[in-house]
């Protein structure tokens, strides 16, 4: 009798053993990048009841939904090696798997984008302050394919027409650890010139010049005059400028001057603005 029980104990012990969950934690790519969230699932055995996940080193990871789940999704904020544990369990028992995750630095993609003008021509300035990157390069959205791809790290691009437009940089890192940032702007489809009344030109770096604001404009001439109506300063390009002296160099006095702007924008517009114009020291 005594042999039976011995037989049925080991039989029953074989049979639990064999209903203990097994697990093998699955990830999506070889490749992890920092900043980027990935999925963690599970391949399992002998249906689990219980989920317990977790990181180690913990520092600068975050989970979604939660750790008790049957997948979750991590996200490294730092680069590194990192061991993924998942613990299953159901009434007969637990298992315990583990799986080493080596996080690679993503590159970062940043970059600040000026027009130089509201309307047409301008320019774009783009400068460039990615990090962690091998190699980077700029798409335009108005250049068709790779003629539109500029490897430079900082550059100027020329807008001659109106319309919507966009751009992006591609930062390229390590192991395909890629990142990329746009910029999206509206080049005005209409002329303009606007001009301020007053400015102060006492070396202050604040408003110490006269500079007729230009939106589309082919071509501007300028004429300033005293209140006797002698010419004192003038020019004959779009970007020019009065800085409050004469054409011999000396500064003008405080007071009211006049103004003449003659300006044909590309739109085939012309502007005549006549004007008082105060200086101020």
């Amino acid at each position: 009798m005594n042999k039976f029980i011995l037989i049925f104990l080991l039989l029953t012990s074989v049979f639990l053993k064999a209903q203990v969950p097994s697990a093998t934690i699955v990830i999506p790519s070889s490749t992890i990048c920092t900043g980027t969230s990935v999925t963690f699932s599970t391949l399992t055995t002998n249906t689990p009841t219980a989920f317990s996940w977790s990181i180690s080193p913990t520092l600068s990871v975050t989970a979604l939904p939660d750790l008790n789940s049957s997948f979750v999704s991590f996200t490294f904020g730092r680069p590194g090696a990192y061991t993924a544990t998942l613990q299953v369990s159901n009434a007969t028992g637990t298992t315990i798997s583990t799986r080493l995750i080596n996080v690679t630095q993503s590159a970062e993609a940043i970059f600040n984008a000026s027009l130089t003008s509201s309307g047409f021509p301008t320019q774009l300035v783009l400068t460039n302050y990615s990090t962690n990157f091998i190699k980077n390069y700029w798409v335009f959205s108005d250049v068709p394919g790779l003629a539109g791809k500029d490897s430079t790290l900082n550059t100027v691009k020329n807008y001659t027409a109106s319309g919507s437009y966009s751009i992006m940089v591609v930062a390229t890192g390590t192991n395909g650890c890629n990142d990329t940032a746009y910029y999206k702007f509206f080049i005005s489809d209409s002329s303009g010139v606007t001009a301020p009344n007053i400015f102060t030109p006492n070396n202050d770096n604040t408003n110490d010049i006269f500079k007729p604001i230009a939106r589309g404009i082919a071509s501007m001439n300028v004429w300033i005059y005293n209140r006797y109506g002698t010419i004192i300063a003038s020019w004959d390009k779009v970007n020019g400028f009065w800085d409050g002296y004469t054409t011999s160099g000396q500064p003008c006095q405080s007071g009211v001057y006049f103004y003449v702007i003659e300006a044909v924008g590309f739109d085939g517009k012309s502007y005549k603005i006549m004007n008082n114009l105060t200086l101020l020291r």
